[in-house]
This record gives C-alpha cells, sequence and structure tokens, in this order.
C-alpha cells in the first residue's frame, strides 16, 4: 500500500513538474478541451439538462471530441522521454526518427479505439464490451506504448506477457490516480449546465480546461509508472523480450 501512495502522490507532482518544464507541450490538451467547450457552448449543450442530453451524440461535437483525444495523447512522447531522462527537457524535446515513427504507431492504434468507442460502438452490450476490453487491453499493452517514444520497440504480445501478472495493479492504479480529477472535470461539466450565467459557465469550462490537462499528463505519467513496474525500458533498438 504504501508504494501505491508514493506512486499515487508521484504521478500528480511530476505531472505538475512536467507542466512547468514544458508549458507549451503541456498546454496541448487544455487547448483542445477549451476548444471543445467553445463548440459545445456554441450548439447549445450547456443551456439546461434537456439540451445536453439532447446534443450529446451531435456529430460537430463528437469530431471536434475525436480530435481532443489524439490531443490528449500527443504530450505523451515528450512526457514520457522526460520522466525516463530524469527531467532532462533536451531529450524529451528532441525528435527522433525512429521514436516518432514508432509514437505515430501506437497514436494510430489509440486513434482507432477511440473511433470505435465514438462513432461504432457506442452504447448497449457492444459498447459496454468495448469499454471494458480496452480497460483491460490498455494497460496490458503499455510497454509498448510507453516504449515507442524511447525508440524502442516492445510487440503488444511481448507487452502483454510482461504485464500479466502485473494486471491487477496496471489496471487499478491509473483509475485510481485519475479519480480524483476526473471528479472534478465531471463536477464542473455538469455543474456548468446548472448555473444560469453564461460568464460562470465559461468560468467552469475554463478551469475544467486545466483540470483536463492536468488530468491527462497523470494518466500518462500513470502509465509510465505502471510500464517500468516489470522492468525498466530501454531507449534502444533492441526488443523487450521480458
Amino acid at each position: 500500500m504504501s508504494t501505491f501512495l508514493t506512486e499515487f502522490r508521484a504521478v500528480h507532482a511530476r505531472s505538475l513538474a512536467f507542466a512547468a518544464a514544458l508549458p507549451l507541450v503541456a498546454a496541448v490538451p487544455l487547448v483542445a478541451e477549451f476548444v471543445q467547450h467553445v463548440v459545445e457552448m456554441r450548439i447549445g449543450m450547456y443551456a439546461s439538462p434537456d439540451a445536453a442530453e439532447a446534443t450529446a451524440d451531435n456529430a460537430q461535437r463528437l469530431n471536434f471530441g475525436f480530435a481532443k483525444v489524439i490531443a490528449l495523447s500527443l504530450p505523451a512522447y515528450f512526457f514520457f522521454r522526460w520522466l525516463h531522462s530524469g527531467g532532462a527537457s533536451d531529450f524529451a524535446t528532441r525528435i527522433e526518427g525512429r521514436a516518432a515513427s514508432l509514437f505515430a504507431l501506437v497514436l494510430s492504434l489509440q486513434a482507432l479505439l477511440a473511433w470505435l468507442s465514438l462513432f461504432v460502438w457506442t452504447d448497449g452490450p457492444m459498447g459496454i464490451g468495448f469499454f471494458v476490453f480496452g480497460l483491460i487491453f490498455m494497460p496490458l499493452v503499455v510497454r509498448f506504448v510507453v516504449a515507442a517514444p524511447l525508440g524502442t520497440f516492445i510487440s503488444p504480445q511481448q507487452s502483454i506477457r510482461t504485464m500479466a501478472p502485473h494486471a491487477l495493479f496496471a489496471i487499478l492504479f491509473p483509475i485510481a490516480a485519475m479519480l480524483p480529477l476526473m471528479i472534478v472535470h465531471y463536477a464542473l461539466g455538469i455543474g456548468a449546465i446548472f448555473v444560469a450565467s453564461d460568464a460562470l459557465k465559461w468560468a467552469m469550462l475554463g478551469l475544467d480546461s486545466f483540470a483536463t490537462a492536468w488530468l491527462a499528463l497523470v494518466m500518462i505519467a500513470a502509465q509510465y509508472v505502471i510500464a517500468t513496474r516489470p522492468a525498466p525500458i530501454a531507449n534502444s533498438d533492441t526488443a523487450d523480450c521480458a
């Protein structure tokens, strides 16, 4: 439990430290979240509970939501490298061909999963099943995800074999780490529906954009924690055969 709590505190502290070190990178999810809120305000989503329900599947909102999901993942390239190097900003911001190519592969997989969840398997048993699948699958392939920006290819199969003995921690730790900010995120979003003043709505949505940006960084930091729990990941051209 002490390790769990230590890592819980660390992912929040490291995410803030990264934001201070590379604020422009950290601002990417903030801007993406705020742009989506602008779209939601324009379609009247925060006018009332009925309006929120009526516009939940608005095509414009879903399209911007898909773009936002990609934007939330973009800082991972820099954050994983920053964590791996012990906070070296020059290493974190260096764009290396192999690392960028592998990260693009990871990003493509994440985009596919996001597209399926937003536009294909959206509700019903298939929607629930796909959500549960993602909840289990992504923590198991996390070494594939984290190794990519380091220029190391770890196949999803190799990652699953390595992470399987640590599956419970890998699944539960990111959820626990993100939960406090998730509560803030939903409280601000839902709260904005019930306040009358547009100025107050904008203030709440602005705060939510900051909370979401921090949440994205916490999620990335949590992935690094669970990926390196079984063994370190080297930035090399050799695959992990652990």
